[in-house]
């Protein structure tokens, strides 16, 4: 779990960076054009870059759509879990057999060797189920960070463009920002306004 938290921070921290590249390649962009279209003008009448800042705990806690994913990579871990268990409890009892066996000498030569072949192919089996399973589920977590990203990451363009910010920043632990400048909030509002929750197939 803590994984796929640290996967959501990393990916809010690049968005940020986005944004503000964003910016200076649309300007990049009308100047090789050749384009006169005038820039954005500044809120701050002194021409001074306009700045907000978003904290990525609170993206991460309320956004619905991340809510979402983190209950996925919960599901997909109890999933992980409830299969090794599974497993293991197979391979167990038929040690616990072969054991029994064993004891009661029930165990021809050709017998044991037999039931020794089958229990190595019993754990080779669990060991591919295992890895299968590992792999879906990053694959999954892929998908979800790649959707998660666009969809943070879009809404913060427009509504970058919209207000005409220049920059909208990650809070970084110990660092000090004016409340004044903080988004957050709002951003997460109208995330969860624009998001709609799709059913899992089944």
């Amino acid at each position: 779990m803590n994984n796929a938290r640290n996967l959501f921070k990393l990916m809010i921290v690049a968005m940020a960076l986005i944004i503000t590249m964003g910016a200076c390649n649309s300007n990049k962009d009308e100047s090789k054009s050749g384009s006169k279209k005038e820039k954005d003008a500044p809120i701050d009448p002194n021409g001074k870059l306009s700045i907000r800042y978003i904290e990525e705990d609170s993206i991460i806690k309320n956004y619905n759509l991340a809510k979402d994913f983190q209950e996925m990579a919960t599901r997909l871990e109890n999933e992980y879990d409830q299969a090794g268990r599974r497993l293991s409890d197979q391979i167990t009892n038929f040690e616990n057999s072969m054991q029994q066996k064993y004891q009661n000498n029930q165990y021809t030569e050709a017998s044991y060797k037999a039931d020794m072949q089958k229990l190595q192919q019993m754990q080779q089996n669990a060991q591919n189920e295992l890895a299968k399973l590992q792999e879906s589920s990053a694959n999954q977590l892929q998908q979800s960070q790649k959707q998660l990203n666009d969809s943070v990451e879009n809404f913060l363009k427009e509504y970058a463009n919209k207000n005409h910010y220049d920059m909208i920043l990650i809070k970084q632990p110990g660092s000090f920002m004016n409340s004044n400048l903080d988004v957050t909030n709002e951003v997460v509002e109208q995330l969860n306004k624009r998001y709609t929750k799709v059913a899992p197939k089944k």
